[in-house]
């Protein structure tokens, strides 16, 4: 699945506590890339730092960039970056990884973005990861209050939203700021906030769709999307900021604070599944670990006498391997490398290839391992279906496996996503052609779609067996203390959390086969 879906982005926020000596050039810029390096697998179109130096005539400034984080901090320059480093240094800062579900893959779309003004508690820079499900509605009321909108993008509307709140020569508390927004957003939005006053601020949505961890130490104050962003400042202790809280930084007093009610947690399970870094700890759950379990729970109910020698378990690179290897292990098999991916290939923005010259440029078939295999292929996910099929055909044309039998880890992907991955209707998917229409936003709750959907996806996979996880597999895996109450479920069961996830869903059916070329909420 790594190229059928991406998530929407990645923040960063720290502040050195006793400035910057000490430190390496660049202070806060300095760990921010850093920090933004560890978290290069949330989003690689754009990049980029917003940084505080208050003896510096512009108190916060922004670099920001289309590309991975090298590339925006031309890391193999060494006197480019020294120069990136010595211009934006600071003792606190932002930063952002971008991978767009809304808007234009332009330099413009890049984040952060910085609101200028003439009074410092006005001129702020924020980051942005998530999805507005109501962006329209939002839009629309920007519009009538004459604002003029220059990208179509929900950063764009968040940072207005936000400026709103500091009409008036009233200074107001962030806890009133981000609750009355908080009363206007429908759907995902973690966001990372600084000031030309130098306060920072790291907002969590009430209902954690997307992770963030934070930790504060005598050196330091960090928060980022992934926990091993902040383990790599060498700080081994974090912890997430729950749903609804805010982490504050300002004026040397730090302290969490809640400004919005948590009616109900849904953390996205596609964060544990595919998203995060194996390294990172999410709300409680190690993200290596619970693939490992989803690779037991796949051993479980597998079908077939696998066995013999005639079998070979291969997982789909890189995220697949924890849950081959643990498949593998649990039927007293071997996981081996019959894939290999090309990691030096780089970005490609020649996007007209088709899928199966995509397939062989990304990786190399193992004939060793493949040839007269029956090979159990372990994928992490199935969304539209495109690349399996390709990988399929793949290790048996190319690879010479006698037999593919797809295996995949996360239940079928039946409905859209309006919280920040970037799937958003019924047409782009595998499954929901196989449903029928008037059942497509019946809540399935813990139960999985029938075996006639899996057999006709299998036909068209044209793989010899397909064999999804459970539902149910899928939450013992990542374990959360209340089990699927604390997941979002959507994509996998039509459980929508927000009034407005209801509504799109509700026109992704309507809109199924018109081909509008549109995300739904756009």
């Amino acid at each position: 699945m790594p190229e059928d879906v991406h998530e929407e982005c990645g923040v960063a926020a720290i502040y050195l506590h006793g400035g910057e000596k000490g430190h390496p050039v660049g202070g806060a810029a300095y760990y921010l890339y850093q920090m933004l390096l560890q978290m290069q697998n949330r989003g690689q179109l754009s990049a980029g730092i917003t940084t505080y130096n208050a003896d510096r005539q512009q108190l916060i400034d922004t670099h920001r960039k289309q590309g991975t984080v090298n590339e925006v901090f031309s890391s193999r320059v060494r006197p480019k970056m020294e120069g990136l480093m010595k211009k934006y240094s600071g003792d606190r800062g932002i930063g952002h990884l971008r991978y767009a579900t809304m808007g234009p893959d332009e330099k413009g779309a890049a984040q952060p973005f910085e609101r200028h003004h003439g009074r410092t508690w006005k001129w702020f820079a924020l980051g942005f990861n998530g999805n507005l499900a109501n962006f329209t509605e939002l839009k629309q009321k920007l519009q009538e209050s004459k604002y003029h909108l220059i990208r179509d993008l929900d950063t764009e509307v968040v940072m207005h939203f936000i400026a709103k709140q500091f009409l008036g020569d009233k200074k107001v508390e962030f806890e009133e700021v981000f609750g009355n927004v908080a009363e206007l957003f429908d759907g995902a939005y973690n966001l990372t906030y600084i000031n030309a006053e130098g306060a920072i601020v790291a907002v969590r949505d009430p209902h954690g769709f997307k992770p963030l961890s934070y930790t504060t130490n005598g050196t330091f104050t960090a928060a980022a999307s992934e926990s091993v962003a902040i383990e790599a400042l060498g700080e081994e202790k974090f912890q997430s900021l729950q749903p609804g809280e805010m982490l504050i930084v300002e004026n040397g007093s730090i302290e969490t604070k809640r400004f919005a009610k948590c009616k109900k947690k849904a953390h996205c399970m596609f964060e544990w599944v595919y998203f995060a870094n194996p390294g990172s700890t999410l709300d409680g759950s190690n993200v290596y670990q619970v693939r490992r379990a989803l690779g037991r729970e796949l051993a479980r109910i597998e079908p077939l006498d696998v066995n013999s020698d005639d079998y070979v378990v291969v997982g789909v690179p890189d995220t697949s391997k924890p849950a081959a290897d643990a498949y593998a292990h649990e039927l007293g098999m071997e996981s081996m490398e019959g894939l290999l991916r090309n990691r030096y290939i780089g970005r490609t923005f020649i996007e007209n290839k088709n899928r199966d010259a995509r397939a062989r440029e990304k990786y190399s078939f193992n004939k060793a391992v493949l040839r007269g295999k029956k090979v159990i292929l372990v994928e992490d996910s199935v969304v539209r279906g495109t690349t399996s099929k390709v990988l399929v055909d793949s290790v048996k044309k190319i690879g010479g496996a006698k037999e593919v039998h797809l295996r995949v880890s996360c239940p079928p992907i039946r409905s859209p996503c309006f919280y920040g991955i970037d799937m958003s209707t019924m047409d782009e998917l595998a499954v929901p052609k196989y449903i029928k229409k008037d059942e497509l936003r019946q809540n399935a709750g813990l139960n999985d779609v029938s075996d006639d959907v899996i057999e006709n996806l299998r036909k068209e996979i044209k793989a010899d067996s397909l064999v999804y996880n459970s539902v149910k597999g899928l939450i013992n895996a990542i374990n959360m203390e209340n089990g699927e109450k604390d997941l979002c479920l959507a994509c996998v069961n039509c459980d929508y959390i927000t009034e407005w996830g209801r509504r799109l869903a509700d026109k992704s059916v309507e809109e199924m086969g018109k081909n509008t070329g549109k995300r739904t909420y756009e």
